[in-house]
């Protein structure tokens, strides 16, 4: 995760937010080239892999028509976890998988990134509203489960352990570690 922190920073990414252990150490980063919170948010655990795509919506009460419609088509079961409200970014947000296992979150709340003074807000590992604002439990699946990255044959590349893993603190109502 350091590294690619390090890489897109040297490609002129920002940064608007981070988590980080009580000596600094950078345990997420969320890194953005347009004047929003992010374009690409890296997290440690064991990788490569992709852990969602989002879509950006443009009101809150779309978050909340997408798990209705999903309620009414007795389709709930692919709420993964939402809606909710995170700290990190501040977005409010529904994560949806799809029939392939694929984690895809709808969110809103965005802010802006563009003025030159902005400074990178940066969370504690320890604070429990980092993922999700209202104190709602994060679940298992959100730590442990993630898309496999495939080589250019097709071939899902191994995993490698992070030196710093997210899931391993515990606290608030995560209920992890």
């Amino acid at each position: 995760m350091p590294a690619a922190y390090t890489h897109y920073q040297s490609l002129g990414f920002g940064c608007s937010e981070t988590i980080e252990g009580d000596e600094h150490e950078l345990y997420a980063a969320w890194m953005y080239r347009k004047q929003t919170v992010h374009d690409v948010a890296f997290t440690g655990g064991a990788g490569p892999r992709l852990h969602h795509l989002g879509v950006a919506t443009h009101e809150s009460h779309q978050v909340l028509r997408a798990a209705d419609i999903f309620g009414s088509l007795r389709k709930e079961h692919h709420i993964e976890r939402g809606p909710g409200r995170h700290g990190v970014s501040n977005a409010f947000y529904l994560y949806l998988r799809d029939p392939a296992g694929h984690r895809v979150e709808i969110y809103t709340s965005d802010y802006y990134t563009g003025d030159p003074d902005h400074e990178t807000y940066r969370w504690n590992v320890k604070d429990d509203r980092r993922r999700d604002f209202w104190g709602n439990a994060v679940i298992d699946s959100w730590y442990k489960e993630a898309t496999p990255v495939l080589d250019l044959d097709g071939r899902p590349q191994p995993l490698s352990d992070s030196l710093l893993n997210e899931s391993a603190v515990r606290v608030g109502a995560d209920g992890l570690g």
